[in-house]
């Protein structure tokens, strides 16, 4: 199943509505919104189009490769889009959990951080720490969970991410617990 704006209209993906769209009727203009998406960082839509451009596979790989060379992109996106292509040729490697970190499906990425715990942590970083602003709090909570029983909150990449994070995070809960993390490691 592949998403696509159900105004049915291709050139305006922005619309946050989504439908379903026959594969062969996907084009060079949806793929690169998808990307487009992505690149907005992690939302609903981000999940959604990080499905739909692995269902898509190597349709997409010409709109991934070239929106990689023509765009500056920050890290985080790159690795994601290059973790896309190299999904579409190979489809088995050393990070399968990725796909289920990027779940359109809350529980599964709630439940995919929890068992990369058991697993380490340790190649997976880079694809965890930006669900920190993740729209689920349960997402949220087991990213920061793990960073912490992993004893990450060291780490300044870690600290950054969780400090810019505590501006905006609404739930007060959440709120409070990373604050708190936060200074019994100073």
């Amino acid at each position: 199943m592949n998403y696509i704006s159900n105004n049915k209209n291709q050139e305006n993906i922005n619309n946050t509505c989504w439908d379903i769209i026959e594969v062969s009727k996907v084009n060079d203009i949806i793929i690169k919104n998808l990307i487009d998406k992505l690149n907005l960082g992690i939302s609903d839509d981000f999940f959604i189009s990080f499905e739909s451009l692995i269902k898509l596979g190597k349709r997409a790989k010409s709109g991934i490769i070239a929106y990689i060379e023509k765009k500056e992109l920050d890290s985080f996106i790159k690795n994601v889009l290059v973790y896309i292509l190299y999904y579409i040729d190979n489809q088995k490697f050393d990070l399968p959990l990725v796909i289920n970190l990027y779940h359109t499906d809350f529980i599964i990425r709630a439940k995919t951080i929890m068992s990369i715990e058991e697993e380490g942590i340790t190649h997976y970083i880079s694809f965890i720490l930006p669900l920190i602003n993740d729209p689920d709090d349960s997402v949220r909570w087991a990213v920061i969970k793990l960073l912490i029983t992993q004893d990450l909150i060291k780490n300044p990449l870690v600290r950054e991410h969780l400090d810019n994070h505590l501006k905006q995070e609404l739930n007060p809960i959440i709120r409070k617990n990373i604050r708190g993390f936060l200074e019994n490691h100073n």
